[in-house]
């Protein structure tokens, strides 16, 4: 479990195995590449890829059959060159061109002559041809729309010469024309231009009246239907003829083109090439055989932790019960290669808190089969997840003895007469409610417990980094750590043992020492490391920063123990909405029939509170990871490792 252990591989060899050597590389997916710079270019790896052209044209021809990429064979494929790959393109996609070209002119004259006919519906009233209407020597005749609130407006010109005719309308609309003089044109079109009177002009084959021209046209349209659905059949059987032919082409051209992209990375020198890279340590004995094989020379260095730069990438490695919750850490940030991976901890607190918060036998089985489910049909990561915290639940729902609410089925873990009587309870409490202060305290303790364990992951990964001064001095090294342990021990002696450890002695030595360490932790950091970089800075200015920091710094720790009250806050809104259930169910009177109803009303609640209240307790819990327990260790700062590979699809 943990980061995965990363080598450096330098790999070289003559030019003329460059491409091989890049597409094993690609083949192996275990081999991240760096770029390179300077040498000299050589055979257009600077220049445009001679791919390039060919696999647009591949790309449209693709869109145009309705294929999606996907990667196909291609040792049978004997194209090489891109000239190759465009003859093909040319040969193949001449017969394609042309039922694509006159697809498009059929669906752009039907959709045409469909628009030109549902106006003309509209103007159905009208019985004179549209040849002698438009062709009238004294008079000036214009065909539209405006809108029917406007209508009424045309009282005010219908003395000027402009007369309107409607024919059909709607809410929005009337449809009609509008007749006027030749001399008095310009008038009335800008009066009805105001009035935003939209004209159509109807195509010059339209010669008859209204509803002639709407049959010809409704036969024109039939028939174009007929052909473009003719086309389409086409189309369809050419991809069905072509498809595994033309995957298996496009396959090969994405290799060799995403293959010299990757030239752009390579330093070529003369007759030499040189590339670097990243690959697992594990996996470098198998690529560098397989090199050697090409005789192409690859030389390994295995990276140290403690010297790996930043800009080494990083692949996580976790067990098959972790692995999961690695989608939380990279939600956060990946960690760096020189520190640890924080999924097992993640895991283990994430499924510990969710079973305390939601602990029921019946829920959480049932969110653990959904999560099976899920995982069986899905690649979603939460479903691999919550059957993992459903058996946690259901583990915790043993303790308080809540199956689907009901808590008669198994004995609550608070009835035994030993736990309760340790608990400070002189009679056995009948329901969670009555341990609720025990519950808050516990889950206090709890943040307590994970907040000293991160803080204590913070001292140790800044020791192993030589960071002396933040190990030391800072709030989340050995100083916090002092403070707060000090703190939360002297609190918890005085309010549940009655014990006072608050002498003038703990206070100066294990409560202001620490506070006061943290306050000078830049000039402290600076003296051990014998390295000054703390910026100058006046009296009065280092003073107020400084207690700012530390003043933010007391109220986090009071902040985030405060926050773990949720837990217990949780564990009891839990119990109080299945009681609420049962209570609409009727099942809190003792002896109550079970009816029909009552097992319905369980059903439903329970459903309404796994999928409300499970998905509160997810987030809650969530938020707890990121906000109190990350911010006290994990910065999250790492890089993905990404190997190069040629992904089978049109995307660029």
């Amino acid at each position: 479990m943990g980061i995965e252990k990363m080598s450096q591989l330098t790999i070289e060899g003559s030019v003329d195995k460059l491409d091989n050597a890049l597409m094993l590389c690609c083949d192996s997916r275990m081999f991240e590449m760096t770029d390179v710079s300077g040498g000299i270019s050589l055979h257009g790896a600077d220049e445009q890829n001679p791919y390039e052209s060919a696999y647009n044209s591949m790309c449209e021809m693709a869109a145009t059959l309705g294929i999606h990429p996907e990667f196909r064979s291609f040792d049978d494929v004997q194209l090489q060159s891109g000239e190759d790959f465009l003859n093909y393109c040319k040969e193949t996609g001449g017969e394609l061109t042309e039922l694509k070209k006159e697809l498009e002119n059929i669906t752009a004259s039907l959709e045409e002559h469909k628009q030109t006919d549902a106006y003309v519906k509209h103007l159905l009233g009208l019985d004179v041809s549209f040849r002698d209407l438009f062709n009238l020597k004294y008079v000036c005749i214009r065909i539209g729309r405006m809108p029917a609130e406007n209508v009424q407006k045309l009282e005010y010109y219908s003395d000027k010469c402009l007369c309107f005719i409607p024919f059909e309308s709607s809410e929005e609309y009337v449809w009609g024309v509008y007749l006027t003089s030749r001399s008095t044109k310009k008038f009335a079109d800008m009066v009805m231009s105001s009035l935003y009177f939209e004209r159509t002009k109807l195509p010059e084959y339209l010669n008859a009246d209204a509803a002639s021209s709407d049959i010809m046209l409704e036969q024109m349209i039939a028939e174009e239907e007929e052909l473009k659905k003719r086309l389409s059949e086409q189309l369809d059987s050419f991809a069905k003829v072509h498809r595994d032919e033309f995957l298996s082409v496009i396959s090969k051209l994405k290799y060799l083109y995403d293959c010299y992209e990757l030239r752009r990375k390579v330093l070529i020198d003369e007759e030499k090439f040189t590339f670097s890279g990243y690959c697992p340590t594990k996996q470098c004995r198998k690529l560098t055989d397989k090199l050697a094989a090409l005789e192409v020379v690859s030389i390994e260095i295995p990276i140290k932790r403690s010297l790996a730069s930043e800009d080494v990438p990083v692949k996580l490695r976790n067990n098959i019960v972790f692995r999961p919750f690695e989608m939380f850490v990279k939600m956060y940030g990946l960690p760096e290669y020189s520190t640890f991976d924080p999924t097992p901890y993640v895991a283990v607190t994430y499924m510990m808190l969710f079973g305390i918060m939601f602990g029921d036998v019946g829920q959480g089985l049932a969110i653990s089969l959904l999560g099976l489910i899920g995982s069986r049909f899905t690649k979603n990561g939460l479903f691999p997840i919550m059957t993992r915290i459903g058996l946690c639940s259901a583990a915790m729902g043993v303790v308080y003895g809540s199956v689907f609410g009901i808590e008669t089925l198994i004995p609550p873990f608070f009835h035994r007469e030993s736990v309760w009587r340790l608990l400070g309870y002189t009679e056995q409490p009948h329901s969670i409610f009555q341990v609720a202060t025990v519950l808050l305290i516990a889950a206090l303790v709890i943040g307590i417990v994970l907040l000293i364990i991160s803080m204590t992951f913070n001292t140790v990964l800044n020791f192993r980094k030589r960071k002396w001064g933040e190990a030391l001095f800072s709030v989340n090294g050995v100083c916090g750590l002092v403070f707060y342990i000090s703190l939360v021990a002297a609190a918890a002696g005085m309010f549940m043992l009655g014990v006072n450890l608050f002498t003038p002695l703990y206070i100066i030595g294990l409560i202001v020492l620490p506070l006061v360490l943290i306050f000078f932790k830049h000039q402290l950091s600076d003296l051990i490391s014998g390295v000054k970089h703390s910026e100058k800075m006046s009296v009065g200015n280092f003073i107020i920063e400084n207690f700012i920091d530390l003043f933010e710094a007391a109220l986090s720790f009071l902040s985030n123990t405060m926050s773990f009250l949720r837990i217990g806050g949780f564990i009891l809104s839990h119990a109080g909405m299945m009681l609420v259930v049962a209570q609409l169910a009727g099942t809190t009177v003792p002896g109550a029939e079970i009816t029909a109803g009552t097992v319905v009303t369980y059903i439903i609640g329970n459903l309404i509170v796994m999928g409300v209240e499970g998905l509160l307790v997810g987030i809650q819990i969530l938020r707890l990871e990121f906000y109190e327990i990350f911010n006290r260790f994990y910065s999250g700062n790492g890089r993905s490792f990404r190997p190069v590979e040629i992904k089978f699809d049109t995307d660029n």
